[in-house]
C-alpha cells in the first residue's frame, strides 16, 4: 500500500460512516480535526461562541451532505463548510438590525476585487474558480502563501508577517498588489465589479 492510500484510508472510512449515517463519523471528525476547525472560525469571527456555533453547524452540515466527490479530502470539505459558516456568521452579526459589530478587515479588503451580489448571479462560477486558479498560479510561493493566509484562513498581516519572516509593512503591501492584481484577472477573465 502507498503512503497516499494510507493518508486516505481514514478519509475513506470516515466518508463510508458518513454514508452509511453511522454517528461515530461525526466524533471522528471533531476528535481529528475540531481544533484546527475552531481556530479557522475563531480568526474569521474573532468571537468563541460564535466559532463554536460555526464548527457545530458545519459538522451537522457534513452529516446531512457528505462529499460526493470521493476524491474530495474530508477536511478540504469540512473546513469550506466552516468558512462559509463563519462567513454566514459575520454577515448576521453586521446586519443593522443588530446593531453591526467589528468588521473583518479580511473580507473587507477583498470587497474592491469581487463582484457585487446583484452581479454574481450573471458571472458562471466556473469562472470565477478558472479566474482564481490563474491568479494563484501566476504568485510566487510566497505571495502564494501570504494571500492563503490572509483571504482563506484569516490570519492577521502580524501572523501572517511573523510566519514569513517579514515585516507587518512588507506583508501589507504585498496583499495590496496582489488585491490590484486579482482585480485585473477577473477582469480578463470577463468578470466585472
Amino acid at each position: 500500500m502507498s503512503l497516499n492510500q494510507e493518508k486516505d484510508l481514514p478519509d475513506m472510512a470516515i466518508r463510508a460512516q458518513l454514508w452509511a449515517r453511522e454517528e461515530t463519523a461525526l466524533s471522528e471528525v471533531q476528535t481529528r480535526w475540531g481544533r484546527l476547525l475552531y481556530g479557522l472560525a475563531y480568526r474569521i469571527t474573532g468571537s468563541p461562541e460564535d466559532a463554536e456555533e460555526c464548527v457545530n453547524d458545519a459538522i451537522l452540515d457534513l452529516w446531512q451532505t457528505p462529499p460526493a466527490d470521493p476524491d474530495m479530502p474530508i477536511l478540504a470539505y469540512i473546513s469550506t463548510l466552516v468558512r462559509r459558516r463563519a462567513v454566514d456568521r459575520i454577515r448576521f452579526n453586521r446586519a443593522a438590525c443588530r446593531g453591526g459589530g467589528q468588521p473583518t478587515c479580511a473580507l473587507d479588503e477583498l470587497d474592491e476585487c469581487l463582484a457585487s451580489p446583484a452581479s454574481e448571479s450573471d458571472v458562471d462560477a466556473s469562472a470565477i474558480r478558472d479566474a482564481l486558479q490563474a491568479f494563484l498560479d501566476g504568485l510566487d510561493g510566497c505571495n502564494r502563501k501570504i494571500f492563503l493566509l490572509r483571504y482563506y484562513s484569516a490570519f492577521s498581516n502580524a501572523d501572517i508577517a511573523f510566519r514569513c519572516g517579514l515585516g507587518e509593512r512588507a506583508v501589507e503591501m504585498r496583499l495590496c498588489r496582489m488585491r490590484k492584481r486579482l482585480r485585473r484577472v477577473l477582469n480578463e477573465y470577463g468578470i466585472y465589479i
